[in-house]
């Protein structure tokens, strides 16, 4: 057999809707947030200028996904115990904007929703932050995990001044 003939050929990258359908298991697992924002095995990044309104829009979605009630079209099927490490504002500030989003939906999300209340200061890109962040999520032992400021510009300044 010569070597030509032995080699798979390779599998095509770019595939039409049609076949990205045919290859998709017959329903997809549910998402911590629906129609498929959040999916429990992975990841949702938010990124944008700064000040454009990321850290509100996360931590209404980790309230949402505390109190496992649905927010902005989003369906969230179960409440869930989720981590804020807040590394931008101090906490005075940042309890006084959870407490004004907390209150369309009163206590759900109370019991849920943990607050690293030692993030602030750190850059989640620095292993001084990565390991504060591991540190936090494993004690909280949580479904999610919602992160506010962690990376620098090219300066080595933060990206979101306090």
């Amino acid at each position: 057999m010569s070597g030509a003939a032995s080699k798979k050929s390779p599998e095509a990258t770019v595939l039409s809707l049609a076949q990205l359908l045919q290859q998709q298991p017959a329903s997809a697992p549910p998402c911590l947030v629906e129609p498929g924002l959040l999916p429990p095995q992975g990841i949702l990044f938010v990124g944008g200028e700064p000040k454009v309104g990321k850290s509100l829009l996360v931590a209404n979605l980790a309230l949402s996904l505390a109190a496992g009630s649905g927010r902005a079209g989003f369906s969230i099927p179960a409440p869930r115990r989720v981590l804020i490490c807040q590394f931008e504002l101090p906490v005075p500030q940042f309890v006084s904007r959870l407490a004004v989003m907390r209150r369309a939906m009163g206590t759900a999300a109370d019991r849920n929703l943990l607050v690293d209340t030692r993030a602030t200061g750190h850059l989640l890109c620095a292993p001084q932050g990565m390991n504060h962040f591991l540190a936090a999520a494993k004690a909280a032992a949580g479904h999610a995990a919602a992160v506010a400021r962690w990376a620098t510009g090219t300066s080595g300044r933060p990206t979101h001044a306090p």
